[in-house]
C-alpha cells in the first residue's frame, strides 16, 4: 500500500510526465477505491465519488475545514463566487438563474452560429495543411462560443480572448505573487468596465443573452455586481479550460485512430457520442476535492470531518465495476453516465453545450478527412501534456493537413520533368 500512495502522489506531482497511467488506476480500483494519505482521502472509484458528491457532508467551499481560499487578487475573490465553487442553497438559487442560457431551446438558437464559427476556424487552417489545434482552434472556438452565450459583439472577440486567458491564468495559478497579482487587477478592472457596459447596453436594449438576463437579475436585487461578473467569468473560465482540453483529447483520439473519421462521416449523428466517450477516456478534467464537514461513510471507509476528498474524475471514469473493457474506445457504449462532467448538484450546466461543439468539429474533421490526410507527426511518448493536476489536456497538437495524392502527384510531376529533360537531351 505504501507503494501505491508513493506512485500516486508522484502523479500529482508531476501529471504531465505520466498522462492518466490505466495501471496506477486498475491498483487504486483492485487495493484502495478510498486511499487514506492522512488528512486527504483519494478516492478512485466510480460509486464512491459518486456518493462523496451526493452526501450533505461534502461541500466545495474549503474554508469550511479551515483551508483558506487563494483570493489574493481582485479577479481571484471574483472566481472564488463563481457557481461551480458556491454550495447550497446560495448554489442552486444561482444555478436557476443559469440554467436558461444553457437550455435546449437557447443551444438550438445557437447551434448553426457555432457551425458557422467553426466552418470559419477550421477551413483556412486546413488550407495551411500544418496548424496547433490546440492554439488555433480550441482556444478561440470555446471564447467565440462563450461570446454567442453572452451576445457579445464579433469585433470584441480579440479583446474578451485576452481577458479569458487572464481568467485561465489566475485559475491555474492562484498563489501569484505580488507583482502578477497587481498585472492581474490592473487587466481586472478593464473587464469589469468591459462587462458593465455591456450590461448597460442590455439594460437600455434587453436580449435573450445571458447579459440581458444577469443584468435584469441583478435589477432585481435577486443578485449583486460580483454575482453577475462571476457568471461572465465562469464562462471564459469553464471554456478556455475544460472545453479546450475536451477537444483536444477528442482530436487526438481522431487522429490516432484511421476508422474513426469513416465511421464519423458514415454516421455523423454519431459524433456527439463519439466525443461524450472521448471525455471518459480522457478526462480532461482529471479531478476535483470536496470538504468533509461531517463523517461521511465511503466504500468500508470513514472520511473524518475536517478532513478533504480528492476525487480522481479520471480514474472514476476506468472503473470495471461501473465500464465493461473500461480501457477501450467504445463510442457505442451503452453507459455513459461518466464523470467527465461531474455528478450532481455540481454536474456542468454547460455539458449539453460542450458535446454540441466537440461534435460539430469532430463531423468538420472527419469530413476534411475524405480529401485531406490528417496527421500529427507526435506520438504518446512526445505529447506534451498540461502540467496541471486538475486539467488534463494538450498544450499542444500538431496537426499535417496535405490534400490526399499531393505527395504522390509531386513524385509524378518530377518523374515527368526528368523524362522530359532526358529526351531534350537526346535530341
Amino acid at each position: 500500500m505504501e507503494s501505491l500512495r508513493h506512485e500516486l502522489a508522484r502523479f500529482i506531482q508531476s501529471p504531465a510526465a505520466r498522462h492518466d497511467p490505466p495501471g496506477l488506476y486498475r491498483r487504486l480500483h483492485a487495493s484502495a477505491p478510498v486511499l487514506d494519505l492522512g488528512r486527504v482521502h483519494v478516492v478512485s472509484g466510480y460509486q464512491e465519488i459518486v456518493t462523496v458528491l451526493m452526501h450533505p457532508g461534502t461541500v466545495v467551499d474549503p474554508s469550511a475545514v479551515g483551508i483558506a481560499r487563494a483570493d489574493s487578487s481582485a479577479l481571484g475573490r471574483v472566481v472564488a463566487k463563481m457557481l461551480p465553487l458556491r454550495d447550497g442553497r446560495d448554489h442552486s438559487r444561482l444555478k436557476r438563474l443559469a440554467t436558461t442560457a444553457f437550455s435546449a431551446r437557447r443551444l438550438e438558437v445557437i447551434r448553426d452560429q457555432i457551425a458557422d464559427t467553426t466552418e470559419a476556424l477550421v477551413q483556412p487552417l486546413l488550407a495551411s495543411e500544418s496548424f496547433d489545434l490546440v492554439a488555433d482552434l480550441a482556444v478561440p472556438l470555446p471564447v467565440a462560443v462563450s461570446c454567442a452565450i453572452l451576445d457579445v459583439p464579433s469585433t470584441d472577440r480579440d479583446r474578451v480572448t485576452g481577458w479569458a486567458g487572464l481568467v485561465a491564468r489566475s485559475l491555474l495559478d492562484p498563489f501569484a505573487g505580488a507583482d502578477e497579482t497587481t498585472a492581474i487587477d490592473a487587466e481586472f478592472v478593464e473587464f469589469r468596465s468591459y462587462v458593465e457596459e455591456l450590461c448597460a447596453q442590455r439594460a437600455a436594449r434587453p436580449g435573450d443573452d445571458l447579459i440581458s438576463r444577469l443584468t435584469w437579475a441583478r435589477a432585481e436585487g435577486r443578485i449583486d455586481s460580483d454575482d453577475l461578473l462571476a457568471f461572465v467569468v465562469m464562462l471564459f473560465a469553464n471554456g478556455l479550460e475544460t472545453l479546450t482540453s475536451g477537444l483536444s483529447v477528442a482530436v487526438w483520439q481522431l487522429l490516432r485512430r484511421p476508422g474513426l473519421a469513416e465511421l464519423l462521416r458514415a454516421e455523423p449523428e454519431s459524433a456527439e457520442a463519439v466525443f461524450d466517450e472521448c471525455q471518459r477516456l480522457g478526462s480532461p478534467v482529471r479531478a476535483s476535492a470536496r470538504a468533509v464537514t461531517t463523517d461521511v461513510p465511503v466504500g468500508g471507509a470513514v472520511l473524518a470531518a475536517g478532513s478533504v476528498a480528492l476525487l480522481l474524475y479520471a480514474a472514476a471514469n476506468r472503473d470495471p465495476r461501473r465500464f465493461a473493457h473500461p480501457d477501450d474506445f467504445d463510442p457505442a457504449r451503452t453507459e455513459r453516465s461518466h464523470l467527465a462532467f461531474g455528478h450532481g448538484p455540481h454536474h456542468c450546466l454547460g455539458a449539453p453545450l460542450s458535446l454540441m461543439v466537440g461534435g460539430t468539429v469532430l463531423r468538420r474533421l472527419a469530413a476534411a478527412a475524405a480529401t485531406r490526410e490528417l496527421s500529427t507527426p507526435i506520438t504518446e511518448e512526445t505529447a506534451v501534456w498540461s502540467e496541471q493536476f486538475v486539467f488534463g489536456g494538450l498544450r499542444e497538437l500538431p496537426v499535417l493537413s496535405p490534400l490526399r495524392g499531393t505527395a504522390e502527384r509531386a513524385f509524378a510531376g518530377a518523374g515527368a520533368g526528368a523524362g522530359a529533360g532526358a529526351g531534350a537531351g537526346a535530341a
